[in-house]
Order: C-alpha cells, then structure tokens, then sequence
C-alpha cells in the first residue's frame, strides 16, 4: 500500500514538474501582455518613434488622448468604442464601425488574457500549497525546479517567436492574427484607416520584441532565483541528514 502511495506521489510530481514550468511561462507572457497594454507612456514613446503625428495629423497631445481613450475602453465596458481627436485641427471620430468592431474582439482577447493570467497564477499557489502539505522538506527543492524549468521553456518559446519574426515577422504577425480574430475583420487600408495609421505595423513589432525582451529578463531572474532555492533546499536536506545522523 505504501508503494502504492509513493508510485503515485511520484506521478503527481513528475505531473507537476511538466505543468508548473508551463504555467510560469503563461504566467510570464500574459503579465507582460497586459502590461504593454495598459502603458501609456509606452504608447506615446511608440507614436513619436513611429512619426504618427506627422502620418495622421493628430497632435502628440491628441494622441496621447487618443491612447488613453483606447485604454479606458479596453478597461471598461461601454461599446463601442468612440475615440475622438482633431486632424488637422478639425475634431472628428477616428474610427469606423469595422474598426470598432476589430477593437471589439481586440477586447474580448485581453479578456482572455487576464483568465490565463489567473488561471496560471491560481495553478502555481495551488501547486505550491499541495507540495507544501504533501512533500514537505522537498517543496523548496520542487519550487527551485519548477522557477528554473520555467525559465528554460519561456526562454525557448521567446527564442523560437523570435527567430520566426527575424525571419518573417510579417508571416508571424498574420498567423497571430488569423489564429486570434479568426472572423477575419484585422485587415484595413493603411492610406486611410486611422486605426492603422494610429497603431502601425512597426508599432506592433517593436511592442513584440519589448514584451520578448521582458520574458527574457524575467526569466533569468527566475532562474537565477531558482539555483538560489536549490542550494538552499540542498543544504537545508544535508543539515536535516547531519542532524538526524546524531
């Protein structure tokens, strides 16, 4: 019955170990995610790399008012979205009923986001709870491996979009979008959509290789967290035989 027990603890931690590093990179990326979106100064750094206010016609101060119309809405839940601003010096709506409805699902996959984003943080607690409970003087060891595992596969996931994109970020950016918006309504005129003016291709790329760049520096910091919990965990366990040797 024992070896019952211990056969099935065993399959419970290897489960864990193949889950955990998963959700830390979920976890990782879903942060990120909706930190970029909800950056306003991000926004405004990208309008004026990106000369928008040349390309549309809208002041740095209209759009940044711009900005921050689309975070309020993405925040809320008034429909649809109204975002106002003068072009030109003529005030006017910027965005058709298309766009609106794009933003519309733009909305509902932040929603989404922010499931994950629990969903994963929730998974790890709870992970961590149980090894607590059920492994005790390994837990700290399991946590260690967990960080460092995690670390690992969001840096190999970063690696692998990243190299996709050096190559053919055009390819990666309509993938994402077909696999996203799949009802197909992302596709706009650039020499008069505002929605794509506003939010240029570039701007997408450079907010892919930021949110790239985040996981990767948090992933190191993960790791390197995770060697320090092994050590630990390691002559916590040489103490603990030391001790019980006496």
């Amino acid at each position: 019955m024992r070896d019952g027990a211990e056969k099935r603890a065993g399959g419970a931690r290897r489960t864990l170990r193949g889950a955990a590093p998963v959700a830390v990179l979920l976890l990782l990326i879903s942060a990120n995610v909706l930190w970029v979106a909800g950056s306003l100064r991000l926004y405004e750094a990208l309008f004026d790399r990106h000369g928008v206010a040349a390309d549309t016609g809208i002041s740095p101060e209209g759009l940044r008012e711009v900005g921050r119309q689309v975070q309020d809405y993405f925040a809320g839940d008034e429909e649809p979205l109204q975002a106002r601003a003068a072009v030109y010096g003529e005030e006017r709506d910027l965005f058709t009923d298309a766009e609106a409805a794009h933003m519309a699902d733009v909305k509902a996959m932040f929603r989404r986001v922010e499931r994950v984003q629990l969903g994963a943080a929730l998974f790890l607690l709870a992970a961590l709870a149980a090894s607590i409970f059920f492994e005790r003087r390994r837990a700290v060891a399991e946590a260690a491996r967990w960080l460092m595992g995690g670390a690992i596969v969001t840096a190999a996931f970063v690696a692998a979009v990243g190299l996709a994109s050096l190559v053919a970020f055009d390819a990666v950016f309509d993938l994402f979008h077909a696999l996203g918006f799949p009802q197909g309504n992302y596709r706009f005129d650039t020499r008069t959509s505002f929605l794509v003016r506003i939010f240029p291709f570039g701007f997408w790329r450079d907010v892919t290789l930021l949110i790239g760049v985040m996981a990767l520096a948090e992933a190191g910091v993960l790791y390197a967290a995770g060697r320090a919990l092994r050590r630990k965990a390691a002559a916590f366990g040489a103490r603990g035989s030391a001790d019980g040797g006496e």
